[in-house]
């Protein structure tokens, strides 16, 4: 997950870089690079203050979450496609994006966050077919972000690791449908846990003691894509940063 030169000047873009290595057997984990990545953080927000009065942060309107995906990124690996029998169909695609979207409004409710599919919002998580192998890396990680203080933040979802572990993660007798309600309900989840790691920087800890939590520190879960998740530790430090 990490790597010199990952992103390009302020915008934190992420490149996307294409993987030969096979499915099966892959273990992932969310990363969090905005941990090796604060301090780079801390002096991009230190030279940009006199930017950062102007940015939505310290403006009235309500700050706002971009999740939008990639062109072409909802395409199901190989080995999913066979042990689903069969690639996905269009109203199955945009399923998959209404359920990620609403796992996100659903979490962030009750607070003044605007979620919306702008690009160019304040946080930013968009989804990929697949996330690149950071140098330090054997395997690509399902989510990943960077946060950058006063300038907002930007990440990534991959969407080829969240659809094997849904499939991974289904119910012996699971029919079709509600493995892509899994997968969707995964893609907004790991989205959900990015954003938080956006906006909260060095706060956000991982709750790795409550395994149904959005602080979880990993997608190897059932619940992830089956079950409820419910807010721990994050929750304060949210309803402080947007308290009225």
């Amino acid at each position: 997950m990490t790597g010199s030169g990952r992103h390009s000047g302020s915008g934190g873009r992420i490149r996307q870089m294409p993987t030969s290595m096979p499915l099966a057997g892959r273990r992932s984990r969310l990363a969090c690079p905005w941990c090796r990545d604060a301090v780079g953080a801390v002096v991009m927000t230190s030279i940009s203050l006199s930017i950062a009065c102007t940015t939505q942060r310290f403006s009235s309107a309500a700050p706002t979450a971009g999740f939008w995906y990639q062109a072409g990124s909802v395409v199901l690996p190989a080995d999913v496609t066979a042990r689903l029998h069969g690639p996905l169909n269009d109203d199955e695609i945009e399923s998959i994006k209404q359920l990620s979207r609403i796992e996100i409004d659903r979490a962030f409710s009750g607070l003044s966050i605007a979620v919306t599919t702008n690009p160019n919002a304040f946080w930013r998580v968009e989804v990929l077919q697949s996330l690149p192998v950071r140098m330090s890396q054997k395997l690509p990680n399902a989510g990943e972000s960077v946060a950058l203080g006063a300038l907002g933040g930007r990440g990534a979802v991959g969407f080829d690791l969240v659809a094997l572990k849904a499939v991974n993660y289904a119910p012996a007798d699971a029919p079709r449908h509600r493995i892509i309600e899994g997968i969707g309900r995964g893609i907004g989840r790991v989205a959900i846990h990015e954003f938080v790691h956006q906006i909260l920087g060095v706060a956000a800890a991982h709750n790795n003691s409550d395994v149904n939590s959005y602080e979880y520190g990993s997608p190897d879960r059932a619940s992830q894509y089956y079950g409820d998740l419910h807010w721990t530790t994050a929750l304060p430090l949210l309803n402080k940063k947007f308290q009225p």
